[in-house]
């Protein structure tokens, strides 16, 4: 199992920062590694809600079905997808601080029904780049954001 977690301080309040990184459906317009979103349920972001994100993934076109797995609200939220054997756990944090707001995400692969230890050789190769992707989201929403507060 293997476990990224990269964080990033945002000057704006929890509820604003809480509220971008929530509207799912503009993720394209401020992460640069989204090509697009389709949503698979419908309403407000809520607990149960689905979506299918088509990213590049070194270089190639990539698409999972997510689904957000907990969600408190100005506070931390998990998405989590399924691809290929492997369970994928994404879980934001969101710390108020007097300057604005820490956002913490942590990444975490599970084998879902692989042999124990079969992921093993590959974590360390992709902790790396996990950290780079995450890293670059986590500075793609703050630039985004801030060009945005008043």
């Amino acid at each position: 199992m293997a476990t990224v977690k990269v964080s990033n301080q945002f000057d704006a309040p929890v509820e604003r920062v809480f509220q971008y990184f929530t509207d799912v459906e503009r993720a394209p317009v401020h992460v640069s590694g989204i090509r697009k979103i389709e949503m698979l349920t419908t309403g407000p972001l809520k607990l149960g809600a689905r979506w299918r994100e088509t990213r590049d993934v070194l270089g190639v076109s990539d698409s999972a079905e997510m689904e957000l797995t907990a969600f408190e609200r100005n506070r931390t939220y998990t998405i989590t997808h399924h691809k290929g054997g492997v369970r994928v756990d994404t879980v934001f944090c969101f710390e108020p601080t007097k300057d604005g707001t820490t956002v913490s995400v942590e990444f975490e692969l599970a084998a879902d029904g692989l042999p124990p230890g079969l992921l093993m050789p590959l974590n360390w190769a992709m902790e790396g780049k996990v950290r780079d992707v995450l890293s670059q989201d986590l500075a793609d929403m703050k630039k985004s954001l801030e060009i945005e507060v008043p």
